[in-house]
């Protein structure tokens, strides 16, 4: 029997309490680290939060109509600095008017509007947001009045930013830890040294040196240096008694031995056959019982040697009394013997015990054999299993003359035999204890129903384990093919050869495609019960995505880790961009050479003006009202400074004409309705343009707006899992490159081979085309105020006059 060295190590023991002590410690140290961490936290993101209100608060002003704002476009583009976070934002005057924004969001209930920042967090919308609430005081006509900007972020970001900074505060903390404890691990091991020198001096000694320990040991270890020499004493007397075991056995063999030697010789010796037979009677009865005793002394040093539980394995016990008993009866001595088994009211899986089959049978074995040795020559032995919910019994009776109560544990002992007619070896029942020992089972003797021994073993049962095969049951009839609803702004012949290739991927599959106008798509999405709502929505007017994402109407998905997407084309892991879709001028080179083309914006304000009479009616744009995409090009148009503002004018004093879309420009320029269309999309344009020998396209050396044709995944999606495998296919390789070949969009992911002369062109002078960013800032020229103010403008600088609704 081996000892675990490390299963009661003193050393790994003091370690660990210390490390205990390290470990609350440091638990103490992390709870004000973590609330340290989410101020830290709070401070970063508020101080953009902060800035947006007071930007905000800057351009609030006074009107006929009362207080107003001119929404500034840096206080979205600071919020876009956080680049995860959903953005929610109100600007009012307390107790009387909604200027702008969402007026539903939660106020705190004891706060006073000051021209100090108050932060909060609330629940809205099903997330966790964190708001900014701050005023400032106008001169209205009549008296100076409050009014109060409230912007609220999601959490997400700053609660990664805090496990952050709580994470590199702890990994120190572990660090500093560490070494602590590699400092009480060398102290330890200083002071259990004379442990060490302990087990030097005993690993030193021969095996027959079972002197007591010398020397004078520390007082802490003191204890275990008496009981390692009291250990020593038991071990030595142990050894006595071990040599006085074997001692027996050689008498005992050796008086066997010399018992039988005697009677043959005196068979040798003997003057006639009538004695000769008598004392070979004798040698032939001697030799048996010489056998029986190697035998017993066989099996009982088996016994011992397989006592050790990693031998015992499931056993059921039934067929192995059944193969025993067929094996005994065969023992000529069983002739006049009735020998019987009852088992028959044990289930099968009923009889199953943690047992050794050999060393269980030479139980069984020594249990008949006593029987027969002690019993009369036509006894009676009656085996008999039964099995309850906790244990499983093996009983052995006969008719024999049994055992008196108080020599029970005598009869047990070894080289103990009780009768002096019926001597045998001694071994028979020890044996059977050593068994029950072995197999943690209880002994128990007492007198039989037959009159003689009653010896049972019990075992303690195992109940086997059901395995339950779960199968899966298909229908008789064909399996219902599965329907994937995709809503989108795409025209749907230039998005079947990416929908054809996925329905071929996915047996069964059926993808419903609804075509929209981008506004229409993007208010039917506001409009449509969340249980209606499509698996996929697409749509280029990146601007109206970024906003249903944000009003927390899409789900959040992992893409592969082989899809790699350009930063400004993803959004929370919720929007995912993928085409790119720059916006070029086609012009009729009939109407308008080559060389006389603007190279730039301003360049082109300039032209047109020089120009006006020539262009009168014949340029062409999006109507801005009704178009998503033209909305989004004007709008980022006008961020690139003063001159699109100069340029609306002059496009409006030339008679701008306005369009729906992309096809209706480009077939107005063929007919010659046109000289040239801005802001067309290029990839449609590449498509439309390529039979036309006298249409073109350019672009502008300044900057070339990109857009992307976005998609997301509804909240409610109902085939969510399927419109996850079609936003991967969509952004992977073969997706890409079916965009790339099949259709008149142009990929994301530049091709390595450019398949058209668009493509060829942007892979030239990439550095011209400026990326519109799926973030917050997209967000500003939504809001209504803000809206309406750069419609109106449009519509001043195009002569046109609108109420305002």
């Amino acid at each position: 029997m081996t000892t675990d060295r490390f299963g009661h190590s003193l050393q790994r023991r003091l370690l660990i309490t210390m490390a205990a002590g390290f470990v609350i410690l440091l638990l103490l140290i992390s709870v004000l680290l973590w609330t340290y961490a989410r101020e830290a936290a709070n401070r970063t993101h508020d101080l953009l939060l902060a800035g947006a209100a007071l930007s905000i608060l800057e351009r609030m002003s006074v009107g006929p109509e009362g207080a107003t704002v001119d929404l500034p476009n840096s206080a979205m583009d600071i919020l876009s600095l956080n680049p995860l976070d959903r953005v929610q934002y109100r600007v009012f005057v307390p107790g009387q008017r909604e200027i702008t924004g969402t007026p539903d969001l939660p106020l705190p209930s004891d706060a006073t509007l000051s021209a100090e920042p108050i932060f909060y967090e609330v629940d809205y919308t099903d997330a966790a947001f964190r708001f900014v609430l701050q005023g400032r005081q106008l001169n209205a006509p009549d008296g100076r009045k409050w009014v109060a900007v409230q912007i609220g972020q999601t959490v997400e970001s700053r609660n990664a930013q805090q496990w952050s900074f709580f994470a590199a505060g702890l990994a120190g903390l572990a660090g500093l830890s560490l070494i602590g404890l590699g400092f009480v691990w060398v102290a330890i091991r200083t002071s259990l040294a004379p442990l060490r020198q302990i087990a030097s001096d005993l690993g030193r000694r021969e095996p027959g040196d079972l002197a007591p320990v010398g020397g004078t040991p520390p007082r802490e270890i003191s204890g275990l240096f008496d009981a390692i020499n009291g250990f020593i004493a038991r071990l030595q007397r142990s050894r006595a008694l071990t040599e006085t075991f074997i001692a027996d056995v050689a008498h005992q063999t050796r008086t066997s031995l010399s018992a039988l030697q005697g009677h043959l010789s005196l068979a040798a010796d003997a003057e006639n056959l009538d004695k000769m037979r008598a004392r070979l009677i004798k040698a032939d009865r001697q030799a048996l019982r010489t056998v029986r005793l190697t035998n017993q002394l066989l099996a009982n040093a088996m016994v011992i040697h397989r006592s050790d539980r990693t031998s015992l394995r499931p056993l059921a016990l039934k067929p192995l009394v059944r193969d025993t008993l067929a094996e005994s009866l065969r023992d000529s001595r069983m002739r006049n013997v009735t020998l019987s088994f009852n088992g028959d009211g044990i289930a099968e899986g009923d009889d199953i015990v943690e047992g050794d089959p050999l060393s269980v049978r030479e139980a069984l074995r020594n249990l008949i054999e006593n029987a027969l040795l002690h019993g009369p020559r036509d006894n009676t032995i009656a085996i008999t299993l039964d099995a309850d919910d906790q244990n499983v019994r093996l009983s052995v009776e006969d008719a024999g003359p049994g055992i008196a109560e108080a020599d029970i544990p005598k009869a047990m002992e070894r080289f103990t035999s009780l009768s002096e007619k019926t001597k045998g070896s001694g071994l028979g029942l020890s044996i059977v204890k050593a068994v029950a020992e072995g197999h943690s089972a209880d002994l128990q003797l007492r007198r039989s129903t037959l009159g003689g021994l009653d010896v049972t073993l019990i075992f303690r049962r195992i109940i086997p384990l059901l395995l339950v095969l779960l199968c899966t049951v298909f229908s008789a009839g064909a399996t219902q093919a599965q329907t994937l609803t995709i809503h989108s702004a795409t025209d749907t012949p230039a998005m079947t050869p990416l929908l054809e290739a996925f329905e071929a991927r996915m047996p069964g599959l059926k993808i419903e495609y609804t075509e929209f106008q981008t506004v229409d798509l993007y208010r039917s999405m506001l409009e449509l019960d969340r249980a209606n709502w499509p698996d996929v929505v697409i749509s280029s007017a990146m601007d109206l995505q970024v906003d249903l994402v944000n009003r927390g109407l899409a789900r959040r998905i992992s893409l592969p880790s082989s899809v790699s997407l350009p930063a400004w084309a993803t959004w929370r892991s919720e929007l995912f961009g993928f085409t790119f879709e720059p916006a070029v001028v086609v012009y009729d080179h009939r109407a308008v050479s080559d060389e006389e083309l603007p190279r730039s914006h301003r360049d082109l304000a300039t032209f047109v003006r020089e120009n006006e009479e020539r262009f009168r009616g014949r340029i062409g744009s999006y109507d801005i009202r009704e178009s998503g995409v033209g909305y989004l090009y004007s709008t980022q148009d006008s961020l690139q400074g003063l001159q699109a503002i100069r340029l609306f004018e002059v496009l409006g004093r030339a008679d701008l004409k306005t369009y729906c879309c992309t096809s209706d420009m480009v077939a107005a320029t063929a007919r010659g309705d046109l000289a040239f269309a801005i802001n067309v999309i290029g990839s449609y344009a590449s498509d439309l343009t390529e039979d036309t020998s006298h249409l073109r396209l350019h672009f502008f050396d300044d900057y070339n707006l990109v857009m992307s044709r976005t998609a997301f995944i509804p909240k409610t999606a109902r085939h969510a899992d399927l419109a996850e495998q079609f936003m991967a296919f969509l952004l992977s390789k073969e997706g890409q490159r079916i965009i790339a070949e099949e259709t008149p969009l142009l990929p994301l992911i530049p091709s390595q081979v450019p398949h058209s002369q668009i493509e060829r062109h942007i892979r030239d002078t990439r550095g011209t085309f400026l990326p519109i960013r799926l973030t917050p800032g997209l967000l500003t020229f939504l809001d209504a105020l803000k809206r309406e103010e750069f419609l109106t403008s449009w519509d001043t600088s195009l002569g046109r006059h609108r109420q305002r609704p």
